[in-house]
């Protein structure tokens, strides 16, 4: 998650109550999933505690999920007042952000009581900031003099995906993709190869089998070595000379039509000697 929280919020006085918008300063929404694929809502509620210091808060389906205290924090955070169940972010006075309690924003498990759907119970969620205090490009929030603003919100859970389609890379990998918008890799194509292609015996009109004058099959990944590459989901073009072929065509039809006009004059002959007689 990347955010600003604006620096000039007051202070909330109020004590949280996620059914009060007046408890908490701003919040925002993400769809997350459980272990069998179902979506939940997960909601984040921020409080400005005081200066420079930001209380968290999450709900999954509008039902507070304590967040667990690990004992440590990052940062500047010692001396600041934690509330137990939520997680604490602190800022320098330039805006910059300088810590967090506690060091991993981790939720108890949700238990059946959220996830009612059989689901694991003991499936818990992690919050990451992406925080890198003193890394060149770091993605920790901010508390700027400007509006609150979530720039980027991202989960790694996945709804129920159904197979849509097999696609086959160039070298062969079979991929299966599926509707949540995810592929799997499930065989791969194998080609071979013979030190005499001639000398492979017939057993079909496409079909071929080994022999000993085309010698041992050479199996191989297409695109390594001399095998070359999978072009799928195309028509082999044929090794036909149309011209040649069309050529041929019209000549037959020739052949067919002189030889029927000279058994219709032969007929004509036998029919003129019968006359005679």
């Amino acid at each position: 998650m990347r955010m600003n929280l604006p620096a000039g919020d007051a202070i909330n006085p109020f004590a949280f109550d996620p059914t009060d918008p007046l408890t908490y300063n701003h919040s925002t929404s993400v769809t997350v999933f459980d272990s069998l694929g179902e979506s939940h809502v997960q909601t984040y509620y921020f409080r400005k505690a005081a200066a420079n210091e930001w209380d968290m808060y999450t709900a999954v389906d509008g039902t507070l999920v304590n967040i667990q205290d690990t004992g440590t924090g990052t940062g500047s955070v010692a001396g600041s007042a934690y509330v137990p169940g939520t997680a604490k972010l602190i800022f320098s006075s330039g805006g910059d952000f300088e810590g967090q309690y506690p060091d991993v924003i981790e939720t108890d498990p949700l238990t059946a009581g959220i996830l009612v759907n059989g689901a694991d119970p003991t499936q818990t969620l992690i919050t990451d900031f992406n925080i890198d205090i003193t890394g060149p490009n770091s993605n920790e929030p901010t508390q700027f003099a400007s509006n609150f603003e979530v720039t980027s919100l991202e989960q790694d859970g996945l709804a129920v995906g159904r197979l849509t389609g097999l696609d086959i890379d160039a070298d062969g990998l079979i991929r299966a993709t599926y509707s949540n918008g995810t592929s799997e890799p499930l065989s791969r194509v194998t080609l071979v190869n013979f030190a005499n292609n001639q000398g492979l015996t017939q057993v079909g009109n496409t079909s071929w089998k080994e022999s000993l004058v085309s010698g041992e099959a050479l199996a191989g990944e297409a695109g390594s070595g001399t095998f070359g590459t999978i072009n799928s989901s195309a028509l082999e073009q044929s090794n036909v000379n149309l011209t040649s072929e069309l050529i041929d065509l019209i000549s037959a039809q020739r052949n067919f039509q002189a030889n029927s006009r000279s058994l219709e004059v032969d007929n004509q002959l036998n029919q003129t000697i019968l006359q005679i007689r």
